[in-house]
């Protein structure tokens, strides 16, 4: 979505801010930099801060719009992207890996593991550091307009705001790193030394890597999250308005 929303608003070489919803970014920087504000923000969360200092500004004229992916496949599919990141080069996060040529990559199941508990790359940045008792306080004490849909649905989501801000853009627009997968990516165990591949590895270790990695030792009011996404997933169009009623149903 940051690259649509790049392109739509023409942002590309303008001075963009990136992830511009963190860290105090959107400032008195991000509104003097240009005469027209943009209709469209998109931004990556890296914590609830961001999501709660937009639910204290609700407006009649704005709609939040977040995009959500369940939290034990977001992380299988961000140790995929890890994986891939050093097999091909881009960053190695201190890990060796051997190749053979451009079509196998072996990493030590060792080292993978202790990457995975240590939340680099795309493994951070958990659904729950987003959606936690603090962001649900601060959305249902201050009722934004807010359409969370799943992930999946962003090629829709694309189409309807090209449709009334950019209608010219070629869509869909997409970017992620580990869509283009170049090689096979394989572990070598650490207990018999085989190799396995880390889609397999992932199948048999994700439903209990994040117990045993404890990776969600600072979550909080999950339950919420959980009766959200019933009836995120349970709607055909897998998009839902958010109310302060509903939060407090959940």
């Amino acid at each position: 979505m940051k690259r649509f929303t790049e392109k739509c608003m023409n942002n590309r070489g303008h001075g963009s801010i990136d992830n511009i919803l963190n860290n105090g970014l959107f400032n008195k920087k991000s509104l003097i930099r240009k005469v027209h504000a943009d209709s469209i923000v998109s931004s990556h969360l890296y914590d609830s801060n961001g999501l709660i200092r937009l639910a204290k500004y609700p407006s009649r004229e704005t709609l939040m719009i977040h995009i959500h992916r369940e939290e034990t496949k977001r992380v299988v599919s961000g140790v995929k992207t890890v994986m891939s990141t050093i097999c091909n080069g881009s960053r190695s996060y201190g890990l060796s890996a051997k190749k053979n040529g451009t079509v196998e990559c072996i990493l030590e199941e060792g080292p993978v593991v202790d990457l995975i508990a240590k939340r680099e790359g795309e493994v951070q940045f958990a659904t729950h550091d987003i959606l936690n008792c603090a962001s649900y306080e601060a959305l249902q004490d201050n009722g934004p307009q807010l359409v969370i849909i799943n992930y999946k649905q962003v090629d829709k989501l694309q189409a309807l705001l090209a449709k009334h801000h950019c209608p010219q853009l070629e869509l869909p627009v997409r970017e992620n790193i580990a869509a283009d997968k170049s090689m096979d990516v394989f572990l070598k165990l650490e207990t018999t030394g085989g190799v396995i591949n880390i889609d397999d590895w992932l199948h048999e270790k994700g439903p209990s890597l994040e117990v045993a990695l404890n990776l969600r030792k600072d979550a909080s009011c999950q339950a919420k999250t959980f009766h959200m996404e019933d009836e995120l997933f349970g709607c055909p169009d897998e998009a839902l308005w958010v109310t302060t009623e509903s939060i407090k149903g959940w």
